[in-house]
C-alpha cells in the first residue's frame, strides 16, 4: 500500500511565494470578470429601452413623411384631404411620443455601482492591512 504523504512537508519561501503569486492572480482575474458581468445586465437590461426608442424612431420618421404630404395636401387641395392627413399625423406624432416616453421610462442609465463598492473596499482593506492604516 501506497503511503500518501502531504504535497507540502515544508513549505519553504519559494513555495509560499508562488502560492501568494497563485492567489493574487486569480483574486485579479475575479476582479476584473465583476465589471464585465455587471455592464452585460446592465445592457440586456437597457435592451428593452432600445426597443423602445428603436420604435420611436421609426414613428418619428413616419410622421415627418405624413407631415410632407400634409404640406403637399394643404397646397394642392384645400379642404378634406388635408383634415385626414391631419389627423393620421397626430395620431403618429402621439404614438412617437408615447413610444419614446415608454422607452426613455425603461432606459437605467447607471455604472457599475458593485465593482466599484468592491474596490473601495479592496483599497481600503490593502490600506489597512499594509500601511497599517484606520478605514477611513
Amino acid at each position: 500500500m501506497l503511503a500518501c504523504r502531504p504535497v507540502y512537508e515544508r513549505p519553504g519561501y519559494r513555495t509560499l511565494i508562488e502560492r501568494i503569486r497563485g492567489n493574487v492572480r486569480a483574486y485579479i482575474r475575479k476582479q476584473l470578470e465583476l465589471p464585465k458581468q455587471e455592464i452585460a445586465e446592465i445592457v440586456q437590461a437597457n435592451l428593452a429601452a432600445v426597443k423602445w426608442l428603436s420604435i420611436a424612431l421609426v414613428i418619428g420618421l413616419l410622421f415627418l413623411v405624413s407631415f410632407v404630404i400634409l404640406l403637399v395636401a394643404v397646397v394642392a387641395i384645400w379642404l378634406p384631404l388635408p383634415v385626414a392627413a391631419l389627423i393620421v399625423t397626430l395620431l403618429l406624432a402621439g404614438g412617437a411620443g408615447l413610444a419614446g416616453w415608454l422607452g426613455y421610462k425603461r432606459l437605467e442609465l447607471r455604472g457599475p455601482t458593485r465593482s466599484i463598492e468592491s474596490l473601495k473596499e479592496t483599497v481600503s482593506w490593502a490600506k489597512a492591512r499594509l500601511l497599517g492604516r484606520s478605514e477611513s
